[in-house]
């Protein structure tokens, strides 16, 4: 008769490594985001975003942008 009892599956799991963003590291992921896709520092498009030039957008390429905010905050 088969066991069917709950095992352990830990070791079933791939180990994860999360390895956390410093803010410098977050601001520069946004710059090289915004260049790459807008053309513009990471600076330029806060001070745009701050100013709520793109708040109607619905662009991908913002919204790829547009997440990158908190971790350069």
């Amino acid at each position: 008769m088969p066991d069917t009892r709950p095992r352990d599956t830990a070791a079933d799991h791939h180990a994860v490594e999360v390895v956390e963003a410093t803010r410098e590291e977050g601001k520069e992921m946004l710059d090289s985001a915004a260049r790459e896709v807008l053309n513009i520092s990471g600076d330029e498009f806060l001070a745009r975003w701050d100013a709520g030039e793109f708040q109607d957008s619905d662009d991908p390429a913002i919204t790829r942008v547009v997440m990158l905010i908190p971790f350069a905050r």
